[in-house]
């Protein structure tokens, strides 16, 4: 019997697993996010007037969500890496679940803290005022 990837994964869930996935994730799209950021300024070449519109397209709702995703992306991965860094240097591995639930508390933490300044739409729906 032959079992694809998600069984596979399920059988032998490992947290070290689920930390290597989501670093490699967030760090590919800390790559896509240069190449975009890089493409956004350079419009900077075609007048203030180009620039300043190209810059307000990132002022909207989805503008908004894009940065919280982007902070999401940046949490896990410096936290993660700082993990890593414990683990290796520190000869924390036998403490693997522990600091990676400690990574999502932090991130967590940060992003609850931050979510209503990146998303101001979410305020007048807590109650928060506009």
């Amino acid at each position: 019997m032959k079992l694809n990837t998600l069984q596979e994964w399920k059988l032998n869930f490992n947290w070290g697993m689920l930390a290597f996935i989501l670093h490699r994730l967030t760090g590919l799209a800390l790559v896509f996010y240069v190449f975009a950021h890089i493409w956004s300024i350079s419009h900077i070449t075609g007048g203030q007037g180009y620039f300043d519109e190209m810059m307000a397209a990132y002022d909207s709702p989805v503008g908004h969500i894009i940065e919280f995703l982007l902070l999401l992306a940046v949490l896990w991965h410096m936290f993660n890496g700082l993990r890593i860094t414990v683990t290796d240097f520190l000869r924390f591995s036998h403490q693997q679940k522990r600091l990676i639930i400690w990574v999502f508390v932090l991130s967590g933490a940060v992003a609850l803290v931050s979510i209503f300044k990146f998303i101001p739409a979410l305020k007048p729906l807590f109650g928060l005022g506009g």
